[in-house]
């Protein structure tokens, strides 16, 4: 018996590649999370977000004064604007640069300001952004609020 012949196969047609392009998001709720951690400190009402021995964004009430500050390490800095993004909405506080260590710059704003319930209420994240230094996205926790409460109370 005589072996069967196989047929050819088809002739190839070609496939282009496709890469899909990286997605191009400017949506602040889809940027990953700043890495880091909230700490609260209660003996000064303090809460502070960052890596250990790195605060990237402090929290602060001053009690007798009934104010908040929020402090964005950044050294060498001049007065600069402070942008905060929330899901409830958007504040430009102006922010003054504080000799350290660490270097800062300050925005501060009554304890009794609907904005620091915006942040604290905010889904899942706020967004911090000065010029000259890198936009910080940090998870709203329970943490932040609790210097809003301490300072309210």
């Amino acid at each position: 018996m005589a072996p069967k012949e196989v047929p050819a196969p088809p002739p190839s047609i070609p496939v282009p590649v496709v890469t899909p392009a990286a997605p191009k998001t400017t949506d602040w709720r889809d940027i990953p999370l700043t890495p880091g951690d909230w700490r609260y400190d209660p003996a000064g009402s303090v809460a502070r977000f960052g890596t250990p021995g790195a605060a990237a964004f402090v929290v602060r009430c001053d009690r007798a004064a009934r104010t908040v500050s929020f402090a964005r390490a950044a050294a060498g800095a001049a007065p600069a604007t402070m942008a905060v993004t929330t899901s409830a909405g958007n504040r430009a506080l102006a922010a003054v640069p504080v000799a350290g260590p660490p270097a800062a710059l300050v925005a501060t704003v009554p304890a009794n300001d609907g904005f620091l319930d915006r942040m604290a209420f905010s889904r899942g994240r706020f967004v911090i952004a000065v010029t000259a230094t890198p936009r910080l996205v940090i998870p709203v926790w329970p943490e932040f609020a609790r210097v809003i409460e301490d300072c309210r109370g």
